[in-house]
């Protein structure tokens, strides 16, 4: 059965840290985060998982998805505090065989949604046009062709459209889009013992245990078989934890946070330690993000 993947993220959150502070400015983006959960459960969605100011929904079909994404964009758009803060979200979703493992989801739509998401501008929601022709006739006459674009990970371009959620967006569309995504500016490099990986954003995710068939396979005993893995989704390198003891991480100059079924977005440099604390024991892995021209 095909599902609709949709990621909705708010926008201008980077420059409202810096500007009302990190309590305040949390206070305002979970408030943004509450009103994307309520609206995904009303149309009888489910948030699949939250990272950072970021929320990942799974819906029925390509009708749900796009009456919850003209939803929450109206609701945003209505809210006081978000707008007056400049608060806006972006939205990408598309429809798929999805596969579902310990409340996660994954697959070809999921990546595809992911990074159409990246072509979207604040107040923007973006589609494909597989997801636009499952829509019902009234909901997609809401939507306007983009045209074709390069999406990074994928051999050919792909139709995009538009969901238009207010009359006055019903304009020509010109030069909304850019036509290819910049060239990776990212790098990270894992450090362990035997070893180094250094992944880049076209790379595959990589997952990291004591089962032989892990890419990076470590012998650490309270680790599990398959315990975490490390991908990049969208601009970032997201650690995922999928172990039963958990995975400590601690960048520099933070505190350490521990992962239990949860994710952590790799920043600067740091360690990752399998199924204890570091202060029980040396560091896994070490990590360095960086960036370059």
């Amino acid at each position: 059965m095909l599902q609709a993947v949709l990621f909705a993220d708010v926008t201008n959150s980077t420059k409202l840290y810096e500007t009302v502070g990190d309590d305040e400015a949390k206070r305002l983006v979970d408030a943004c985060l509450d009103i994307l959960r309520d609206v995904t459960a009303f149309f009888g969605g489910r948030v699949v998982k939250t990272l950072g100011d970021e929320v990942m929904c799974v819906f029925s079909g390509a009708d749900a998805a796009a009456e919850a994404s003209c939803e929450m964009q109206n609701r945003l758009s209505e809210d006081e505090l978000a707008t007056r803060h400049g608060l806006s979200i972006r939205i990408g979703f598309h429809v798929g065989h999805l596969i579902e493992d310990n409340g996660d989801v994954f697959g070809d739509a999921v990546n595809t949604a992911s990074r159409i998401t990246s072509l979207a501008k604040g107040g923007q929601t973006i589609t494909t046009e597989t997801a636009a022709a499952a829509m019902s006739s009234d909901l997609r006459d809401l939507t306007r062709n983009m045209g074709r674009f390069a999406v990074r990970g994928k051999a050919e371009s792909i139709a995009i459209c538009e969901v238009v959620w207010q009359a006055e967006n019903l304009t020509m569309i010109s030069d909304r889009l850019p036509m290819t995504l910049p060239p990776p500016t990212i790098s990270l490099r894992l450090v362990y013992q035997g070893g180094s990986l250094t992944l880049t954003p076209e790379d595959e995710a990589v997952v990291i245990g004591r089962e032989r068939s892990c890419r990076i396979r470590l012998s650490v005993p309270c680790a599990s078989r398959t315990h975490a893995r490390v991908e990049f989704r969208r601009d970032k390198f997201v650690l995922s934890d999928t172990s039963t003891n958990g995975t400590f991480v601690q960048a520099d100059g933070e505190k350490e946070v521990a992962l239990k079924r949860e994710e952590f977005i790799l920043h600067g440099n740091g360690r990752i330690c399998l199924g204890h604390r570091l202060s029980e024991g040396s560091a896994d892995l070490v990590w360095s993000v960086r960036t370059y021209q």
